[in-house]
């Protein structure tokens, strides 16, 4: 009676299991932001949620600001193309239109607010659609999302930032500029990097002649004049001199970076944030067994491969999702894009996993 009750329960976990994998049917797929992702199909593009439920039917016209991006939600909300007017609106994760399409083109907020562009300029919206900064930035200048309360701003030929009201609040007197980062941004000035925080001072002098990695953890990678890379923290003090040929910024207090030896072998290393190695990976004499690390950390695990196939590997090194995939990027929301071939029935498969190595949603082209 209990083995008939167990093989009942056994058969009955596949059979849940089976109809809990959710297919969807597109020409195209994009990664999960906001927990939704967006898929295209018929010229139109909808959203899915993590289970793999079509939330938004694909309806729409997406708007993105950058080339070759997919679209996608950012605090709730994502841009939308009226067919008609051809004007640039957003929508909710309901796919309700809560701010009218009157603009020329639209990007993702962050922190609140977003740059939309009128006929001539661009200006500052809030999630209501309301216009709380104007007249700052011709429509060919350049800008970036919000960061730490800071925008960076093309200002004729040089870069500043300004705050939520519009208001330059760091002079435009850049050669390049980045992103605040840990409340750092990476700037260049006659021909050098270095770093200042929010209100402009200079916390690491310009040092740099290669631009620097933004910081995460109070940690940046910078590239030396031997083309290696080291480690400094938010006080410019060097951690690691110029060592690691490859590296991934710090995540979670780990970072993955790689080291070439003079026999140009090359080991992969997860590292603390004081360089330590918390697991190496090196050269086996069986290169099929030799797991390279393909991407930073993100939530947790990282892209590894092992025998040209790829796999999740935890903070520790420990393989967390068998390397059984022949394409796997990095997990976002939960979810992570994978597709994986089949060598017996020379099948391709492609869908979403998630971090337990569950495939969840299944991703199919459509037949006609």
């Amino acid at each position: 009676m209990k083995k008939l009750l167990f093989v009942i329960l056994f058969f009955a976990a596949i059979i849940s299991s089976t109809f809990a994998q959710k297919v969807i049917t597109a020409d195209q797929v994009g990664d999960f932001s906001n927990d939704l992702a967006p898929f295209l199909s018929d010229n139109k593009w909808g959203f899915f949620d993590k289970e793999g439920n079509i939330v938004i039917q694909p309806q729409f016209n997406a708007f993105v600001s950058n080339y070759g991006a997919l679209p996608e939600f950012s605090e709730d909300l994502t841009s939308i193309v009226d067919i008609e007017t051809e004007r640039v609106g957003y929508i909710n994760k309901n796919g309700e239109i809560v701010i009218k399409p009157n603009f020329y083109s639209a990007n993702k907020f962050s922190e609140g607010v977003a740059f939309v562009g009128r006929q001539n300029d661009y200006v500052l919206i809030d999630k209501g659609g309301n216009v709380i900064a104007e007249k700052f930035v011709a429509i060919n200048g350049y800008f970036s999302n919000f960061s730490n309360n800071r925008a960076c701003v093309q200002k004729e030929f040089a870069y500043g930032y300004i705050d939520k009201s519009g208001k330059f609040v760091i002079n435009a007197e850049f050669e390049e500029a980045r992103d605040f980062s840990n409340g750092l941004a990476a700037v260049k000035k006659d021909s050098k990097w270095g770093f200042i925080d929010t209100t402009g001072a200079v916390i690491i002098d310009f040092k740099f002649t290669n631009e620097p990695l933004p910081f995460n953890d109070n940690r940046s990678f910078i590239l030396g004049s031997n083309n290696k890379w080291g480690i400094i923290d938010n006080k410019g003090s060097i951690i690691v001199e110029p060592t690691y040929n490859k590296v991934f910024g710090f995540n979670g207090g780990v970072a993955v970076v790689s080291i070439l030896d003079e026999k140009w072998n090359t080991s992969y290393q997860i590292i603390d944030l004081n360089g330590k190695p918390v697991k190496t990976f090196s050269k086996e004499k069986n290169s099929s067994e030799t797991i390279s690390i393909l991407s930073g950390f993100s939530e947790g695990l990282a892209v590894a491969m092992k025998g040209y196939q790829k796999g999740f590997i935890d903070s520790k090194g420990k393989s967390i999702v068998g390397f059984k995939y022949r394409e796997l990027k990095p997990l976002s929301c939960g979810m992570a894009y994978f597709e994986k071939f089949d060598e017996k029935t020379k099948k391709e498969t492609r869908g979403f996993v998630d971090k337990t190595g569950k495939e969840v949603i299944f991703i199919e082209g459509p037949k006609f």
